[in-house]
């Protein structure tokens, strides 16, 4: 049986290893760190898919505030391990989102996915969302500037 749950610094070792399957080098202290931050932060919630002890996936959203776009909650990073994909893992994991996020108000989820992750497209079609744009995503080093 999959429990959604809320993540907990224990977990740590588990959300570091599932990185690595969404793309995303991190070490146990660097996610322990990040999560230290994010719990201080309104607005912001980690969720955890736990199966028999083990934490299969978790998903990260936040309450998303701009000037071009009415509020919504942001999903900023899904995963399920792949040898729990198909099991309806990830969509619990997206109704946590959407359940938090309708209880604070809000009346929109975002996402973004990578072009190459064909099939983690079809599956949030599947859902419902449908995909509004594509762009680039550019990123700056402030060290290089130093």
């Amino acid at each position: 049986m999959v429990e959604i749950r809320t993540m907990r610094a224990t977990d740590a070792v588990a959300v570091a290893r599932l990185c690595l399957d969404l793309g995303y080098e991190a070490t146990e202290a660097e996610i322990s760190e990040r999560f230290a931050r994010l719990t201080t932060l309104a607005d912001n919630q980690v969720w955890v898919a736990e199966q028999d002890g083990v934490a299969q996936g978790w998903a990260h959203c936040r309450g998303a505030h701009s000037l071009q776009a009415s509020p919504a909650v942001e999903i900023v990073g899904i995963v399920v391990s792949p040898s729990c994909q198909g099991q309806g893992i990830g969509r619990r994991l997206l109704s946590a989102c959407e359940a938090w996020a309708w209880q604070r108000g809000y009346r929109a989820v975002r996402l973004r996915s990578n072009i190459q992750r064909v099939e983690a497209h079809a599956f949030y079609r599947h859902l419902a969302y449908r995909q509004q744009k594509t762009s680039h995503s550019f990123v700056l080093d402030l060290a290089d500037r130093q």
